[in-house]
Parts: C-alpha cells; sequence; structure tokens
C-alpha cells in the first residue's frame, strides 16, 4: 500500500462546521473510513478542537489512532485514552500575551486548560497548564489585525482559521512554539514508523497549510480557502459532498 496514514482536519472537511457534538460523519464518510482501515490504513484527525469537542466523533467513527488536538498543542492516544504529548504556554508567556490582546478592541479571550474559560481582565484567574487562547467569531478584517499584533510576540505560535460555526468568520489561536500540525504530525510520522511519504493530508482552512505540506499527498477539500488549494495535489468534492470518503475510495480503497 502506498499510503499508510490519512489524516484529516475535522470542521469543513469531515463533517459540517459546528457539528462535531452532534451529527457527526456521513454513513458514506463512516464506511469508508472503516474499509480504509480494514485495507489496512490508519485514519487520524488533525483538529484545532480539544477533546471534549471531539469526543463524540471519534468514539462514533471507533478510532483507534493518535489523534492530533488543539491545533498540534496535544497529541491523544484514542487506544490509551491518554495524552501523549502537551505544549502548554508558560504562565510568564500567558500573561504577556493577555497584556497584548488587551490593548486590543475586543472583550472576549478563550483560555483552554484542561477546561476551557472565558476570560475575564476584571477577575483574572491564574492559569495553569494553559494549552491555547483563542479569539473567536471576528471578521476577517479585525483577525488578521490580531494576528500581525500578536505574532509580534516571540516563542508562541499564531494561527488563522475559518470559524467552527460561522463560515464568514475567523478565530485566532495562540499556542506555545512547539505546537502545530506539522510537528504533531512528524512526530505521529515516527512513532508509526512510516515516511512522509506515506501520508494522505486533507484539509480545508488556514491552519491546514504545515500539515498538509508534511505529508505525501496534499488534499484539500472543494470547500477549502484558496491557500488550501493553491498547494494541494488533489481537489476532493466539499465535505457535504463526501469528500473525504471521495479520498479514500481514489487512494485507498481502489488502490490496496
Amino acid at each position: 500500500m502506498k499510503y499508510r496514514l490519512v489524516i484529516a482536519d475535522v470542521d469543513g472537511t469531515l463533517i459540517k462546521p459546528g457539528d462535531c457534538k452532534t451529527t457527526g460523519v456521513s454513513p458514506r464518510v463512516a464506511k469508508s473510513v472503516e474499509t480504509a482501515r480494514k485495507k489496512g490504513a490508519v485514519f487520524s484527525i488533525a483538529t484545532a478542537r480539544s477533546m471534549d469537542w471531539v469526543e463524540t466523533l471519534v468514539k462514533t467513527m471507533k478510532l483507534d489512532s493518535l489523534i492530533i488536538l488543539d491545533n498540534g498543542a496535544r497529541i491523544y492516544d484514542c487506544m490509551t485514552e491518554k495524552y501523549i504529548f502537551n505544549a502548554y504556554i508558560s504562565k510568564k508567556k500567558v500573561e504577556e500575551i493577555m497584556s497584548v490582546l488587551k490593548k486590543l478592541p475586543f472583550e472576549k479571550y478563550y483560555v483552554d486548560t484542561n477546561n476551557r474559560y472565558l476570560y475575564n481582565p476584571l477577575n483574572p484567574r491564574i492559569f495553569k497548564e494553559v494549552v491555547k487562547i483563542m479569539i473567536l467569531h471576528v471578521s476577517p478584517y479585525d483577525a488578521q489585525e490580531i494576528f500581525e499584533t500578536v505574532s509580534s510576540i516571540k516563542d508562541i505560535r499564531v494561527t488563522k482559521s475559518v470559524s467552527g460555526t460561522d463560515p464568514v468568520k475567523e478565530s485566532i489561536h495562540i499556542t506555545d512554539i512547539e505546537a502545530s500540525k506539522e510537528k504533531a504530525l512528524k512526530r505521529i510520522i515516527d512513532l508509526l514508523g512510516i515516511s512522509q511519504d506515506q501520508v494522505i493530508a486533507i484539509g480545508d482552512s488556514y491552519n491546514d497549510f504545515s500539515l498538509l505540506t508534511s505529508s505525501g499527498l496534499k488534499v484539500a477539500m472543494g470547500n477549502a480557502v484558496a491557500e488550501i488549494k493553491s498547494i494541494a495535489d488533489y481537489i476532493a468534492p466539499s465535505y457535504d459532498q463526501d469528500g473525504v470518503a471521495d479520498v479514500l475510495d481514489k487512494f485507498i480503497i481502489k488502490e490496496s
């Protein structure tokens, strides 16, 4: 088999944005994933979401692989139900980030630890083990302003993505410099003992760029942003046309 690992983004790739806690994947996608796994391929996900958001999806798909969470800040082993990698933002760095965010005209900042908290500058918490800081559902113009401002801070990673619940809005995720879908994928590749050329990566948004460029076959969804389509080796149908199933059928099931 040429490809050993297929790793897909979740919102806007596997499912309709925001549906990971409700409807899950379509019957066709579920069947193709199951068939691909029977053929010997490993199927995984790489998402900006935390485990509490994708837990239902993981269970209904019966995933038993290593999955990438929080834009690469965490890797979770579905078999042992434990995290095998965490990239936390230091307390000092969190304080520096918050001091910059306070100067911007946005009120809601979410901090992910083992739970999600709405940051209140009037009653700030002392956060420990911060996985990511998020500014959600802002206009593309505002997202770009935040991105450029926060990117001036050293030793952090700032990623921009289409909102998981509103496709005309964008979100900013701030993580430790060691957190990225690219680095997390490389860790998984090493653990599986395979090469980059044996990986198919599927995505639709800005934060999938490094995931795709670290794979052997770069797949953009039909609904992907232009930046992702421009680097793709193959453009699949959109998520609402079961694009992931199309990829599995074409490159795994029919080829094995």
